[in-house]
């Protein structure tokens, strides 16, 4: 693993994060979302995101769980940043010292792979990233199929959207689309 340090809020690299957190443009634009935290990070990796950049601090994370990652995360880019720099590009406290940028992956309804006879929730027009975070985790726990957001209103990346599904946005299948095609579908 080759680390480089970042030391100054205006190295491009922290610019560019806070971007990807803060403009649903910029994720599109980039094909790349933020997550904070260790155990968030692994969910996305066991679930085939694909880590494009770690940021850590080592005044946080602790040296075995940086050799976990690292050896969860492949060939990223790894970039070293102090905790003063840390503590603004964290979107919030107790991320045990680790935002990563990753690869966003294709949801559509091609897609999904599903079993016969799917138990799969419908959305339509979801609006605030925190609700469809909640139906997430409800689904995770209920042991739906898939979940199908309908002309969504929300960015599937938005940070909230990660924090309040708990990681359920990379364990249950999600796919978005209109609501005429899914019902075509």
């Amino acid at each position: 693993m080759r680390i480089e340090s970042i030391t100054s809020a205006q190295n491009p690299k922290i610019k560019d994060l806070l971007a990807l957190q803060e403009k649903s443009k910029e994720r599109r634009k980039k094909g790349l979302f933020v997550v904070e935290g260790r155990r968030e990070l692994l969910h996305c990796i066991e679930a085939g995101y694909e880590p494009y950049s770690i940021f850590f601090c080592p005044e946080i994370i602790g040296g075995k769980d940086l050799d976990e990652i690292a050896e969860a995360a492949g060939g990223c880019s790894f970039f070293e940043i102090p905790q003063h720099l840390y503590d603004k590009v964290a979107y919030r406290g107790g991320t045990e010292g680790v935002i990563a940028e990753l690869r966003c992956k294709e949801m559509s309804l091609d897609a999904l792979k599903l079993k016969d006879n799917p138990l799969v929730v419908v959305l339509e027009a979801v609006e605030k990233p925190g609700n469809l975070g909640a139906v997430l985790r409800s689904a995770d726990a209920s042991g739906v199929d898939a979940v199908i957001v309908c002309d969504p209103l929300t960015d599937m990346y938005n940070p909230n959207l990660i924090r309040s599904s708990i990681g359920a946005i990379f364990t249950v299948p999600v796919a978005t689309a209109s609501s005429e095609d899914t019902i075509k579908w």
